[in-house]
Order: structure tokens, then sequence, then C-alpha cells
């Protein structure tokens, strides 16, 4: 229905009073001097020397899923993984999406810090064994029986080792073919060209999803965090402009019902598969709990207009709000009033729409007075809760770390062995890599690597005979150290003692 002045018996209710302050505000500016300014930040360097850069994706290659945004990020984005090259699909339980370098999994089943992580493609590629390196190259690290060479133990270690690289599966090896330096990895491979010092990604990902996926070389760029908006979601971004949508809270992605999405602070944008190039604001005030009030009836007031849902009923809109939401679209982009201004707290006033709500704060001066809420933010947190999260579930609030040493006492010439069992919520963490610090008779302390864990969450280490007197005790200490976090230790100790 179009809203309608009407001029009949006038009501004494507060939307009068508050239209009469909103009236005396008429000289609010609602410029948009800034809009420019804040898309050139969306772009990437690159891209911002390209004034006809329209955002669009390269031809193969599709948005992260806002499900993995993060934990791609957090492995380094297209400059690591190469470009998103599938949508995200769900099988067994399991949500996916390949890159050119691996396939990225969420597993809600299993512990929660293990539900994100790249799937074993090396396995199911079946890799061999090339030519050996030399012996220039046989420095680094055993795990798994295989030797991570020294410089792409840098590489798997930044990564997050066999959390998500995966355990070696191959030594490293010269390939004459390629000219380069390989090692496979059970879910992500390396490789280094002859020519260069960089540690690239092998194509895992674009073979096992086959050549429907493949792909042009990865891209050399380093991403940036902040997302960039695609066509058309751009230009509706900035005919809208960032006072009255808020900044953007995740970048251009699939949302659950297969729409494609951007989430802004106050609002969120939308575009269905079938029509990709049509942009809109999604309806998501009464989804997340904002005030609603049944229709009511028209008040005579030059101070507002009515607008009808239904018989006559329908909802009081002021003036100056009306003049605000048609500066940015109208009803077409507000959608239809649900609700009455109401007090939100002594001197704020708000109006909900299906699509968002606007405020007007006596408290404040300026164009700040009124605005939009961010029902963006509430969006969000609503619909994609923590555990989906990557951040959030790598947060190690549940871990069980138990350690124990195989003998309570060993003579000065006798082995010792550390034992591990990890576990978070009752299930097994699969491939984490923790270290051992002994602290030796003179104070020194000493560092070691364990295996990574196995599938029951265990591992152990042998500590090579350490010379002291009867009765010396030796402590020791198993810590995880974990992305940004404190590192998580459990110790004991064990006693040296020589039989005469």
């Amino acid at each position: 229905m179009r809203p309608k002045c009407l001029s009949r018996k006038i009501y004494l209710i507060p939307i009068i009073l508050l239209a009469v302050i909103l009236i005396g505000c008429s000289g609010v500016d609602f410029g948009d001097s800034d809009f420019n300014s804040w898309s050139y930040r969306l772009l990437s360097p690159d891209e911002k020397s390209d004034k006809n850069y329209s955002g669009n994706l390269k031809p193969g290659t599709y948005p992260v899923d806002l499900l993995f945004s993060d934990f791609y990020l957090a492995l380094g984005g297209e400059a690591t993984l190469g470009p998103v090259i599938s949508p995200v699909s769900t099988s067994e339980g399991q949500t996916k999406q390949f890159t050119e370098a691996g396939l990225m999994i969420f597993d809600p089943s299993v512990a929660k810090s293990s539900r994100f992580a790249l799937a074993p493609l090396g396995l199911e590629l079946g890799v061999g064994e090339g030519e050996l390196l030399g012996k220039a190259y046989r420095t680094g690290r055993i795990i798994n029986g295989h030797l991570v060479i020294a410089e792409f133990l840098e590489e798997y270690e930044r990564l997050g080792g066999a959390r998500f690289v995966g355990r070696p599966i191959s030594e490293a090896y010269y390939n004459p073919e390629k000219d380069r330096v390989e090692q496979y990895f059970e879910n992500l491979g390396f490789y280094r060209l002859d020519a260069e010092s960089k540690i690239r990604m092998m194509p895992y990902g674009a073979y096992a999803c086959d050549k429907n996926c493949r792909n042009q070389e990865p891209l050399a760029g380093i991403p940036i965090r902040q997302p960039i908006l695609p066509e058309p979601f751009l230009k509706k971004t900035l005919a809208l402009g960032l006072p009255f949508v808020g900044k953007p809270l995740t970048g251009f992605h699939f949302a659950p019902d297969g729409r494609y999405e951007v989430i802004f602070e106050n609002l969120v944008l939308v575009a269905d598969h079938e029509t990709p190039n049509e942009v809109y604001v999604r309806p998501i005030a009464e989804s997340i709990g904002a005030h609603t009030q049944n229709p009511t009836y028209p008040q005579n007031s030059s101070l507002s207009i009515f607008y009808e849902i239904e018989g006559g009923l329908g909802y009081n809109i002021p003036i100056y709000f009306n003049e605000y939401l048609d500066l940015y679209g109208g009803m077409q982009v507000a959608g239809e009033p649900i609700s009455e201004v109401f007090s939100h707290e002594a001197g704020v006033y708000r109006q909900c729409f299906t699509n968002l709500c606007l405020q007007f704060n006596l408290n404040l001066e300026g164009e700040q007075r009124l605005r939009p809420i961010p029902l963006g933010t509430e969006y969000k947190a609503v619909n994609y809760e923590s555990v989906r999260n990557f951040e959030a579930s790598q947060e190690l609030d549940h871990l069980d770390l138990k350690v124990w040493e195989k003998d309570t006492f060993v003579s000065s010439k006798g082995l010792q062995e550390i034992q591990v069992a990890l576990v978070e919520d009752g299930k097994p963490l699969v491939n984490y890599e923790l270290v051992l610090i002994v602290t030796m008779p003179d104070g020194s302390q000493r560092r070691a690597n364990f295996q990574p864990s196995d599938e029951n969450g265990r591992t152990s280490i042998k500590l090579a005979p350490i010379e002291a007197p009867s009765g010396t005790l030796i402590a020791y200490k198993v810590c995880l150290f974990w992305m940004d976090e404190e590192p998580r230790c459990a110790g004991d100790n064990y006693l040296i003692w020589n039989s005469e």
C-alpha cells in the first residue's frame, strides 16, 4: 500500500510531541562525503589503482563461504590456499568447500577445536616418492618417520603443523621435470621453484575437485582482511552510503539459505542465486526479535503520515522519519513498518520496519540523532553462532591434558618415556603437536617435540639418559602452544635412582 496523509480527528499521542521535536532538526546534513573514501578502503592495493574495478570474481572462482572465511584468512587466504574453486556443499554431516590447494571442512560432530580442518587429499591422491635430496637438505625435523626439511618446516609450523597441514607422507625430493623441490603432506603439498625462495602449495584441491574446478595459476598478491564487495553489491552499498548501512561485518559469502549475502552493522544485503545482479535488503527485524506492534488507526496530524497495512489499519510514521528514509530508497529499502514509534529509553525513540529500525536520540547532536540501529550485528550473532566461528572454536575452554611417565624412577643410564593424552569434551584431539620441556639437574632446560597425537589423542616421546646422582628429581612439563593463546601446560617429575 502507498502511504497517505489523513486529516481526521486529532489524537493526543506522544508521536506528535516527537514530530514537533523532529521538525526542529530539519537542518541535519545527510551528506555522503566519505562514501567514496570508504569504498576505496574496501579494495586491495592493485584494485585501488584500477579505476575500472568492478569487484567481479574471476571465472571459475567463488566467494569463500561465511562459515570458512575466518579459517581461510587464518591460513593465509588466497596467497596460501589459492582461490576458492567450488561452492559450499554438505555431505555426511560435514560442510565442505574447495580451494585450489585443498579442501576446507567443518565437522560439528568432533571436538570443538577440531571442527575446522583440511581434508587429507594427499592420501586420496596417492602421491609417490621421487629422487631424494642431497645432504645439504638433510636438516629439519623427523615427523611421522619423514624428515620435514628446514625450508618447509617454517611454513609447516606457521600453518599449524600437523593440525592443519597434516603429517608428512613423503620425503622431500627434487622434481627435475618441474625444476622444484617438493614434499607431500596429508592435507597440503609444498614446493619451491629453483629460482625462488617462496614456498608454494600443490593444487591438491583442483585435482581432487576434478577438471570442473580447475582454475588459473595461483595469484601472488597478498590478501587483505577487509572485505572486497563485488558488483552489484558495491554499487548498492555506495548508493545507500556508509552512514546508513554501517560498517561491513562480513565479506561477500553464501548464506545458509543459498543466497549471496553481505552483512553490515545496520542491515543485510542479499541477492538470489537465480538473479545475482538484483541486490535487495533482507527482512531481518522480526526474525531477530525486533520490537513489533499490532497495526493501529491513523493519527490526524500534519506531523505524520499513515501507512496502511490492511483494512484501514496500519502505522503512523513521523514525517521526519519518512523524509529520512526517502533519501535512501524509502519503503523499498526499509520495508513496511511493523511498529509505531516507541520510547526505548529516556530521550530515545525508535520505530521498526521489516528490514531495519530507526532511532531518534535527543541526547545526541546533529546527524547522529537519527540513525538506523545495528540490527545487522544482532543478525550475525543470531545466525552465525560461535560454534560455527573459527576463532571461537580455537579457544580450548575444556581441554584435558594428561601427562605421565612410563617409569616412576630410572637409572642415570636408562631411558624414560613421557606419555600424553589430549582430550576436549571427552573427544580425542588428533594431529596436535606438543612440546616437552625438561629441567636438567644444572637448572638448564631442554626442549623436544612430540610426534602429532594419534586417533586416540595420544603421543609419547623417549628421553635420553640423564647423568645425575641417585635421588635427583627431574621435573618436566608438556605444553600445547596454540594460535595466539597462552600455552596450555601440564607437568610432573620422576626420580633418578641408581641401584648399587
